[in-house]
């Protein structure tokens, strides 16, 4: 803290710089909650929204279809290494927009961190527009994407979907 000359505070003369503004950031966030955040390079919703999504409200969520698409976009650490992340990122924003064209009509698109993104499909054709989805992003395309999908079982809390997406990713189905 910077004092006047009078021993008080001086809003004025606030010290300045990257610390200082990441310290204020993250006073500010902290303190105000502004709903969940977007990640930063996709714009795409980040993986907070997609867990208030699934455990907001547990009983509508049951009394919904719920799918959903995990996609991995494929080859992105051996762009990183060969190219550099900026190549890597604009690979990541590219697949991202092709979710986006994938899914237009998902209730949530998101990026789960690193190279996964995840398109939640709600109502009584959530199952049907999740394997079209994953189907279509599956396609051999730029960028090139895996795609697995799973639907909530009925009485299953939201929240076993991922360990049942990630499954199915493992598979490969």
């Amino acid at each position: 803290m910077i004092l006047s000359s009078a021993g008080h505070r001086d809003p004025s003369r606030r010290p300045q710089g990257p610390a200082c503004f990441r310290r204020r950031t993250v006073v500010h966030a902290c303190h105000h909650d502004h709903g969940p955040a977007l990640d930063p390079l996709t714009g795409l919703s980040a993986r907070d929204a997609l867990e208030a999504l699934l455990t907001l409200d547990a009983k509508a969520a049951a009394a919904s279809s719920i799918a959903c698409v995990l996609v991995d976009l494929v080859g992105l650490k051996q762009t990183n290494i060969l190219h550099g992340f900026t190549a890597g990122d604009a690979l990541l924003r590219r697949a991202a927009e092709r979710l986006r064209s994938l899914a237009p009509d998902a209730r949530l698109l998101a990026r789960l961190g690193g190279d996964e993104l995840v398109a939640v499909f709600v109502g009584p054709t959530a199952a049907a527009r999740a394997a079209e989805t994953s189907a279509a992003a599956a396609a051999p395309e730029t960028p090139p994407l895996r795609a697995a999908w799973t639907e909530l079982e009925e009485g299953e809390p939201p929240t076993e979907l991922f360990d049942r997406l990630y499954a199915a990713s493992r598979r490969g189905d």
